[in-house]
């Protein structure tokens, strides 16, 4: 994939809202796992693991054949899929959001595994409700209507 001047990139974080009783906790490299063997042999989009403090993950893509929405809608399915698996009770039920906001405001460090402007920042939550969670961090419905900002929603 020849990504030059059309890659597009995505840092992914992850933010385990649940308890054990529903889906077991898993590590920083389980998380990074899960993407990586999901995007596969994948010739639109790449992942890496990274050893940032905050980002997991790094997705490069096509942004000629993939709109970001498009990506955090691939990234939830994949994480959808290998947590399925995983719940404690087939019954249990819970959702995945996926949180991406486009930085607008230069970079304060020189790291490549840091977030530059024009990139997402992209948190992948796992709550019971994505209501809550969002009043939990002080989300405002005003901000889904940004151009610089989408979310994704599944319910597993």
């Amino acid at each position: 994939m020849d990504l030059d001047r059309r890659q597009g990139r995505m840092l992914l974080a992850h933010n385990f809202a649940l308890t054990d009783a529903i889906v077991p906790e898993i590590s920083r490299e389980a998380f990074a796992a899960i993407f990586l063997e999901g995007l596969g042999d994948r010739a639109d989009i790449k992942g890496r693991a990274l050893t940032h403090a905050h980002w997991m993950v790094e997705i490069l893509f096509d942004s000629e054949q993939l709109e970001p929405q498009q990506v955090g809608e691939i990234c939830a399915a994949i994480l959808a899929e290998t947590r399925k698996e995983q719940k404690v009770s087939a019954k249990s039920s819970y959702d995945i959001l996926v949180l991406a906001g486009q930085k607008q405001t230069p970079a304060t460090r020189s790291d490549p595994d840091t977030l530059k402007t024009g990139e997402w920042g992209v948190d992948v939550v796992e709550t019971e409700s994505i209501p809550d969670f969002l009043t939990s961090i002080g989300w405002q419905e005003e901000n889904n209507h940004k151009p610089t900002i989408f979310r994704v929603e599944v319910r597993i």
